[in-house]
């Protein structure tokens, strides 16, 4: 039987005089290709055209996968020498002018237990071959102990973030997420490995409304393409932080529902572990990656900016045409 993975796209309602644009509901765009049977990371290309990008998790190996902008039509890419443990997240951005690469996170770590983690950097090409060679493989560490983390984003500076499932709590409790990040001036460099520079906690806790513990736990991460938004992905709804990870985050107890963070109610998928924004930052994409479940269908709603009618211009929804 054909596998159905849900692939569900928000467009946001641009408010005049609110901080966050509130989201309106979400709606079925498509299905990903059955050789995609874990997803666990999605992006959307910002040069080509009806392009998305994949990953599958644990137990997969170093490939990533390019679809049409419906999950359709997925072409496999191995990635020469990159074998990972547990890949979970992927992200998009900026390697050097005027390259985009693909980051590849090897960071999962149920046990806690590894004494390093990986990221595969890989340059966005117009056609990839069926195998391609890393631009760099970073080898990396926490500078505390071990963590399970599935979220990773790139910032438009190139600084690469990673932001740990659980805290320094023991696995009955987890504690509160921890954002680490990684200076592009390091990367570039790799000396590795290296250890990561720790930045803050997310108070998920605070913003993720009344839900289990388990379950507000972040599975995807992904940041605006302005840098000053991120989306954080978890199993029953998403989150929305108004904040610019380049410069210093408040404190929890400061946050303000509407100004500085937002709850984005989703259309829930079985295990939606991937979200990315779209290129212009005013829709994202998530997936799930349950395996022949159905799913519900949700409707479509228009972009429209405040001042003006919607963009007519764009060959898919938010996705530029080149």
């Amino acid at each position: 039987m054909r596998l159905l993975i849900s692939l569900i796209i928000l467009l946001a309602a641009q408010l005049p005089g609110s901080s966050l644009a509130p989201w309106a509901e979400g709606v079925e765009v498509g299905w990903l290709d059955p050789v995609i049977n874990e997803a666990s990371g999605i992006e959307v290309s910002t040069r080509y055209s009806n392009r998305l990008y994949h990953i599958n998790d644990s137990g997969d190996t170093g490939r990533f996968f390019v679809t049409t902008f419906t999950g359709a039509d997925a072409q496999s890419v191995r990635v020469l020498g990159f074998n990972p443990k547990d890949v979970e997240d992927l992200s998009l951005g900026p390697c050097g002018q005027p390259d985009e690469c693909l980051f590849l996170a090897d960071t999962g770590d149920n046990d806690r237990e590894r004494p390093w983690i990986e990221i595969a950097v890989v340059r966005e090409l117009r056609d990839f071959p069926a195998e391609v060679r890393p631009l760099a493989r970073l080898r990396l560490r926490y500078p505390d102990r071990a963590y399970d983390a599935e979220s990773l984003a790139v910032h438009p500076d190139g600084t690469i973030y990673l932001l740990t499932k659980q805290g320094q709590g023991n696995k009955g409790r987890p504690g509160t997420p921890r954002l680490h990040k990684i200076p592009t001036t390091w990367w570039k460099n790799q000396p590795g490995p290296e250890t990561l520079d720790f930045v803050t906690e997310i108070d998920l806790e605070k913003v993720a409304g009344n839900i289990p513990a388990s379950a507000r736990l972040p599975t995807s991460m992904d940041i605006s393409p302005d840098g000053k938004r991120v989306l954080i992905l978890n199993y029953i709804n998403a989150i929305e932080l108004a904040f610019d990870f380049s410069q210093p985050v408040p404190a929890a107890d400061g946050w303000r529902e509407g100004r500085d963070y937002q709850r984005i109610s989703l259309i829930n998928l079985n295990q939606q572990e991937a979200i990315a924004y779209l290129p212009d930052g005013n829709a994202f994409l998530y997936d799930t990656e349950s395996r022949g479940s159905p799913v519900a269908r949700g409707r479509l709603v228009q972009v429209r900016r405040a001042a003006g009618p919607p963009d007519r211009t764009q060959k898919e929804p938010g996705v530029p045409t080149r």
